[in-house]
């Protein structure tokens, strides 16, 4: 397979060699895919009401964590804020 194609290529044999190298990567990359989903269908059916639950804890841990975040961060603002008036005086 020699392959030295910029804008033309050297012959059709080497523009078929390439193109069938390149679909048989796409059809590799197609069966990666499939496998993929159906890893996930898999997962879903055996372990769908955990994931769920483990979902939520994330979602509401992330969800307080965020609130907590906005809390200091008010907090330090209305710090910053005194301080700030203290000095002005």
């Amino acid at each position: 397979m020699t392959y030295q194609c910029g804008t033309t290529c050297e012959t059709e044999y080497d523009f078929y060699d390439m193109m069938q190298s390149r679909l048989m990567y796409m059809t590799m990359l197609a069966h990666k895919e499939v496998l993929f989903d159906k890893i996930k269908e898999q997962i879903e059916q055996q372990e769908g009401t955990k994931l769920e639950e483990i979902a939520k804890l994330l979602v509401n841990a992330s969800k307080a964590k965020m609130k907590t975040n906005r809390d200091l961060q008010e907090k330090d603002e209305e710090l910053n804020e005194k301080l700030r008036e203290h000095f002005e005086q």
